[in-house]
């Protein structure tokens, strides 16, 4: 097996572990459109990155920490509905990056890459990159487990007993922009969210508790990834696209099967 694919498969794992713990907040909080946002933004954030010189990293987490910290603010005045900030931020990151992109970019530049995702181009130092990004959001996961969870469950209780909402909405945000920096390569800028919600969604089917729902998403997200990788492959079609059409397969499947309570 080339080396190139053994680095897929390395990389297909870490993001699967990070955006199959963070997708079940997702889902429990809601915040499918929220994580839809962030995920355009990323293409400012490649722009970013490649603008200033700094990488694309770089560009992906501060354009999509910087775009989370707006949200989460105007998201607490109630002049405007969190539908309509979400929508207008979402389609002005998008439009920006496009635009940008196009000023800065030459007929070398891979736009579908950036659109659809192209697991096969990992380096070694994205995988060093996501396992980096993997510790850092399980550890804060693990961390704040119990207030995370109370506030995903009952805001008012939380807010009672003395959590601070504005902090902990910030930094959930916060590891959503960093689990979107990882994915770009895996399914690109426009399938980000696919990865984030479906496989908690198929999750659900098989849970009967919050912890049991993370690590079964974790598992869903590492099976459908090596198998929308490995269809991809042998059938030489775009990985990214190939990844959520498995996901997809998968979510209907499991709808046959009886719910656990």
């Amino acid at each position: 097996m080339d080396d190139f694919i053994y680095r897929a498969i390395v990389a297909a794992i870490g993001v699967s572990v990070i955006a199959g713990s963070l997708g079940c907040f997702v889902i429990w909080k809601r915040l499918s459109y929220f994580s839809d946002s962030i995920s355009h933004s990323a293409l400012l954030g490649v722009a970013l990155g490649l603008v200033t010189g700094l990488g694309i990293n770089f560009g992906l987490v501060f354009i999509g920490g910087l775009f989370a910290t707006l949200i989460v603010i105007l998201q607490q005045k109630e002049f405007w509905s969190s539908d309509a900030v979400l929508g207008i931020f979402s389609h002005i990151s998008l439009s920006l990056g496009i635009v940008v992109l196009g000023i800065i970019g030459n007929q070398n530049t891979d736009y579908f890459s950036y659109l659809f995702g192209d697991i096969l181009s990992i380096t070694t130092s994205d995988i060093y990159w996501i396992f980096s990004v993997a510790v850092i959001v399980i550890s804060i996961l693990v961390m704040n487990w119990k207030k995370l969870l109370l506030l995903t469950l009952n805001e008012e209780l939380a807010k009672a007993e003395g959590i601070n909402k504005m902090f902990y909405d910030l930094l959930f945000m916060f590891l959503i922009a960093l689990a979107v920096s990882v994915s770009v390569q895996i399914v690109g800028v426009l399938l980000i969210t696919s990865l984030l919600i479906i496989p908690p969604a198929i999750a659900r089917v098989f849970s009967n508790s919050p912890l049991a729902m993370i690590v079964t998403s974790m598992i869903v997200s590492i099976s459908s990834v090596l198998m929308g990788l490995y269809f991809s492959i042998d059938f030489d079609l775009a990985t990214g696209p190939t990844i959520v059409i498995t996901l997809g397969v998968l979510f209907f499947i499991a709808q046959f099967f009886p719910k656990r309570i």
